[in-house]
């Protein structure tokens, strides 16, 4: 889990979706905005209920990509709120791959290099 600072309100979850960069990869779907004061970047992830049915496939996707984040976070910019939104593929997916399809997403949206 990352610190309260690193957590979206529903506000601020709500501006991102409106207003938000869209990113497609086969994994993901990542919508991301700079934001103007200094912050740490937020981040959320989201497993639609659409695609993984039961409680415990959703959860077990965000720890996932809340994991995979968690090595990535220190290269992400300052003042940028991205939401993760997991696609099917995920659930077959090995930990390594979620983490290195993120990385591929982050680079393709050009938040890291």
């Amino acid at each position: 889990m990352f610190k309260r600072s690193a957590r979206f309100s529903t506000r601020q979850f709500n501006q991102v979706l409106e207003k938000g960069r869209v990113v497609h990869s086969p994994f993901f779907v990542l919508r991301f905005v700079y934001e103007e004061k200094k912050q740490l970047p937020r981040l959320a992830a989201v497993a639609p209920q659409k695609i993984f049915r039961t409680a415990v496939r959703r959860n077990k996707a965000r720890r996932q990509i809340y994991e995979a984040v968690r090595s990535l976070y220190e290269g992400l910019p300052q003042k940028v709120s991205i939401i993760i939104f997991a696609k099917n593929p995920v659930i077959t997916a090995q930990f390594t791959e979620i983490t290195q399809a993120l990385k591929e997403v982050f680079v393709k949206a050009g938040l890291m290099r």
